[in-house]
């Protein structure tokens, strides 16, 4: 009787310690179910463009690892998409890392708070602003536009549309507005998408574009390998009044990166991230996390623009407050003290 009974206990502390050790790896692979669920709506960028895919990348991460978590995404802008989440018409958006410290400082375009975004993650991809100029424009440098009242013919996107804004503000610190570029300087602005910018260089009826992108454009490889073309250097002190306003930060388009282009270029860069509103549940924001942390190596392959993606950049250099799942979530893990 004795034996049987020893028998018992030792096959109930078997089983005990099985099931606190299956316990014990369920925590550790995260604290949220697999069978939580939401339906969520993403705002990106342009369809195609890098803040539309990033988001397409983060929801097929998150459903892969969350079935029952659905993310549709929809096209928006990066200066847009802050007040469409403040009013829940997003649950998350892509934004830059610029607008975001516009935002965060209540600066135009913003005329108000928003109280109800929060900073979700950073995306950690380079954005480059770059001046593509035919060979022969009569300037090497952004500087010398101004100096010497070039009638320049330039082309960027629409107005509202962050690279528009950060252009607009790069002009504004050598005192010229959009109208001053044809009423006192004699040239003209083009509003148009990239394709048809890229025509009317090539047509002749411009002469280059306000640009921002990942290292490798498509579109000026394109033009670089059918006409001479040239970056325009930037000024230090264009660079530090980029940094100080934006928090913009700085990096080399390499020699011969496009046709032609045979030095190396300092650019004013940017970066991504994503915003959340400050009412999605916690759960949800702690599944999105857990499946872009976990799955990393997974996300940095949805476009080049995401190929330097670490779990531990995640955190970083965002100027908007954490979510709190978020901060909770980065404190657990290491990212943030």
């Amino acid at each position: 009787m004795r034996l049987r009974h020893a028998k018992g206990w030792i096959n109930l502390v078997i089983i005990l310690s099985l099931t606190l050790g299956l316990a014990g790896t369920s925590f550790a692979a995260g604290s949220v179910s697999k069978t939580v669920s939401a339906v969520l709506k993403a705002g990106g960028g342009a369809i195609g463009g890098v803040g539309f895919v990033v988001m397409i990348g983060m929801s097929k991460v998150t459903k892969d690892m969350y079935p029952r978590i659905d993310i549709t995404v929809v096209p928006g802008g990066w200066v847009g998409n802050l007040p469409r989440t403040d009013k829940r018409e997003l649950d998350i958006g892509s934004t830059a890392i610029s607008v975001a410290n516009l935002a965060a400082a209540v600066k135009d375009p913003y005329k108000k708070p928003l109280k109800n975004i929060r900073s979700l993650y950073a995306i950690q991809d380079t954005l480059y602003y770059a001046a593509f100029v035919r060979k022969d424009f009569p300037a090497d440098t952004l500087e010398e536009v101004f100096e010497k009242k070039i009638p320049a013919r330039f082309c960027t996107l629409y107005p509202g549309n962050v690279t528009e804004l950060m252009w607009r503000n790069m002009f504004l610190f050598h005192n010229t507005t959009w109208d001053d570029v044809s009423k006192k300087m004699g040239g003209k602005m083009n509003f148009v998408p990239w394709p048809d910018a890229v025509n009317l260089v090539k047509d002749g009826h411009a002469d280059g574009i306000l640009s921002v992108g990942t290292r490798k454009i498509g579109w000026a490889m394109d033009l670089t390998s059918s006409r001479e073309m040239k970056i325009l250097k930037f000024s230090e002190a264009e660079m530090n009044y980029m940094n100080k306003k934006f928090g913009f930060g700085r990096a080399v388009i390499p020699a011969n990166t496009y046709t032609g282009i045979t030095e190396d270029v300092l650019c004013p860069t940017d970066s991504g991230m994503a915003v959340v509103n400050k009412d999605v549940p916690d759960e949800v924001v702690t599944a999105v996390l857990t499946a872009l942390w976990e799955g990393a190596d997974k996300y940095a392959k949805h476009h080049v623009a995401l190929s330097g993606f670490k779990p531990e950049g995640m955190c970083k250099g965002m100027p908007l407050p954490f979510h709190e799942a978020a901060e909770k979530f980065y404190r657990e893990k290491g990212c943030l003290k």
